[in-house]
């Protein structure tokens, strides 16, 4: 990661700061990383998330350190990252969206206004990244991924109407070969709450299962079995709870006709004035 990312050693250890033969011994595997000296690492040079959940449930799991850890996020670095990431090795990606639309489905203009609603700096760098990014994850070969996306994140966001009206028609113009996207609806009888978006990643050969929920500031990382078959559990319900695929994509083109002729009227109103 270091050799790709064209830094020398001594460049990295003075960063995060560490000795330079520190680095080198963790590096050769003379010296063995903790969770946080690990995490850290891979918050400066950019691993996709995904990638993260693999490496620190591995290092999780080795020292016995249980189930469940918190990695603080390190602000926007690994959001905004030119680094490549390691090729990622999932399997199988579910994701549950509260708030927001999920990164790997965003048009650069929504991923602009949210970084900047969260007081992000450097907003044309973590678009980039974020296009580099779906870019990489459509060339793998049929990895499933699979979509439940609450009704509120398509009737709030930052920035103009016309930021979720690109957001919106690039939404129902996906390719949903691997792709199954549903729309969680608004209203009353719920039966199933999620506190937060969560991410379940399932790795090949039968290597353990991670839930990845992420906050503001840090992320937190379950890999204990009863923790994700809950998670589990909850992504199925919020399933069958959601619209199906093609209600999903109605409720896109209606939200969108709607979005497009408040548009037209507001821009009517301006012209009169």
């Amino acid at each position: 990661m270091r050799e790709e990312a064209g830094l020398s050693g001594s460049e990295v250890a003075r960063s995060i700061g560490w000795s330079q033969p520190k680095l080198s011994r963790i590096e050769t595997g003379r010296f063995g990383a903790s969770l946080h000296e690990l995490a850290l690492l891979l918050d400066f040079y950019g691993v996709a998330e995904e990638v993260r959940a693999e490496l620190l449930a591995r290092t999780a799991r080795r020292g016995e350190l249980g189930g469940a850890w918190v990695v603080r996020a390190g602000g926007s670095r690994r959001r905004q990252s030119e680094v490549g990431a390691v090729e990622s090795r999932v399997e199988r990606l579910q994701q549950y969206q509260m708030a927001t639309i999920p990164g790997l489905l965003q048009v650069p203009a929504y991923t602009r206004a949210v970084a900047a609603a969260m007081g992000l700096a450097d907003t044309d760098a973590i678009a980039e990244r974020r296009a580099e990014r779906q870019a990489d994850f459509r060339s793998r070969d049929a990895v499933p991924y699979e979509v439940v996306l609450d009704a509120r994140a398509l009737t709030r966001w930052p920035g103009l109407d016309s930021v979720m009206v690109d957001q919106l028609s690039h939404l129902t113009a996906l390719d949903q070969q691997h792709l199954v996207l549903r729309v969680l609806p608004d209203g009353s009888g719920a039966q199933a709450v999620a506190m937060s978006s969560f991410l379940i990643y399932t790795f090949p050969n039968e290597q353990p299962a991670v839930v990845m929920s992420e906050a503001q500031t840090a992320d937190l990382y379950l890999s204990d079995e009863g923790d994700v078959a809950a998670f589990r559990g909850l992504f199925e319900r919020l399933v069958n709870e959601a619209l199906s695929v093609e209600e999903t994509q109605a409720y896109l083109r209606r939200r969108l006709r709607s979005l497009r002729n408040r548009s037209d009227h507001d821009g009517e109103d301006r012209r009169g004035q």
